[in-house]
């Protein structure tokens, strides 16, 4: 009981956070299909390819990360940290 409290308070300050940077958390809903083709145009594994999927299903264009297998993502603007 005293986990789930803890963890319940976290998510709220967590939660909170986000709204005051004004930051929005997405629904990853992309097909099957559109994730291996993702992971096949683009060279990516599982995880960077549903990055990249939810990233064209929601019509974001820039992405911030280290990650340089995002380069080759031809519809996102990597930009560099």
């Amino acid at each position: 009981m005293i986990l789930i409290s803890l963890l319940t308070f976290y998510l709220q300050k967590f939660l909170d956070l986000l709204g005051e940077l004004r930051c929005e958390v997405l629904e990853v809903n992309a097909d099957a299909m559109a994730l291996l083709e993702t992971m096949t145009r683009y060279k990516l594994l599982p995880n960077d390819a549903l990055i990249a999927a939810t990233c064209k299903q929601y019509g974001i264009r820039k992405i911030a990360t280290f990650d340089p297998d995002f380069d080759r993502v031809d519809f996102l603007e990597v930009i560099t940290l």
